[in-house]
């Protein structure tokens, strides 16, 4: 059997699917996924834990997925025609109806984590078909060429198990300052470090990129930053999509809590740590404890 997980969202919400990805795997079932494609092609690729194959979100030819009537949904038949089940994480009565259409036996759940973690939820509505999602989900492999890749990016300007520090995330209020993540750099070494900038991040990084110690990595899709990160020795971010894009690829990952809960959203990967402030404010965390936890972190490895 094929099963098509249906999801919108953020980096975070796509690598947060893995658990329920395995579970489908471990079942024998092939797994698709319908989400927002630049997401959806980070957990794209061989292994347990990713899918084997993904179509785009926005994509026109799915538009009638999203319409009251049912007219075009036929032009959609070829396309899902393979999968005997759907798990459609999503609220929007339209979609459901329009999968329903079209898919034999189709599971509708709520995108949002309420009584337990998200991958938690995420995985619940597989058992339904017989899944057998795991404690803990295994690491995400790279192709050949895409690990060459990432040792030619790496090569002769990053040491062996290099730092990799990510300063933004989707909000100001969950980002550490820009000046303790260079504090911590000075602490941990060694030098120079990978910083991690996306498009959103602009303004959290620019106090770090002109470093020379600094080789900046912006620019890359989420695979292969997560191809790139699996050769770093820490990572240190927020509550973002590549701190949990860091933990599925088993780097030893340090996750910066404030106003989120980590109870529900913490990253999944068998190498993380998170260190949560007190206050719910990043300002309350100080070079100190960060630096502590990331020792803890590496000599608990």
């Amino acid at each position: 059997m094929k099963v098509l997980l249906v999801r919108a969202g953020a980096l975070g919400d796509i690598v947060l699917l893995r658990r329920a990805v395995a579970g489908l795997k471990l079942a024998g079932v092939a797994v698709g996924l319908l989400a927002p494609i630049a997401t959806a092609h980070a957990i794209l690729g061989p292994g347990l834990s990713s899918v084997d194959e993904c179509f785009d979100w926005d994509d026109p030819a799915f538009l009638p997925l999203f319409a009251e009537e049912s007219s075009g949904l036929e032009g959609l038949r070829p396309l899902v025609a393979p999968f005997g089940a759907c798990i459609a994480y999503t609220g929007r009565t339209d979609l459901r109806r329009g999968l329903e259409r079209l898919i034999p036996t189709v599971i509708a759940s709520s995108p949002f984590p309420s009584d337990a973690h998200a991958a938690d939820s995420l995985s619940r509505p597989t058992l339904a078909l017989g899944g057998r999602p795991p404690l803990m989900p295994p690491d995400l492999e790279a192709t050949e060429a895409e690990r060459a890749e990432a040792e030619a990016f790496v090569a002769d300007r990053l040491p062996p198990g290099f730092l990799a520090l990510h300063p933004g995330s989707g909000s100001p209020a969950k980002n550490w300052p820009p000046a303790r993540f260079a504090a911590l750099a000075r602490v941990l070494g060694p030098t120079p470090w990978l910083l991690v900038e996306g498009p959103a991040d602009v303004d959290a990084a620019r106090a770090l990129a002109s470093s020379e110690s600094v080789v900046p990595a912006r620019g890359l899709s989420a695979r292969a930053l997560g191809v790139l990160l699996a050769h770093a020795g820490l990572f240190v971010g927020h509550d973002s999509g590549v701190t949990h894009l860091a933990a599925a690829w088993g780097v030893p990952t340090l996750a910066l809590f404030g106003p989120t809960d980590p109870a529900l959203w913490s990253p999944v990967g068998r190498r993380v740590a998170v260190l949560r402030s007190s206050t719910g404010s990043m300002l309350d965390l100080s070079v100190a404890d960060v630096a502590a936890a990331a020792l803890g972190l590496l000599g608990g490895a």
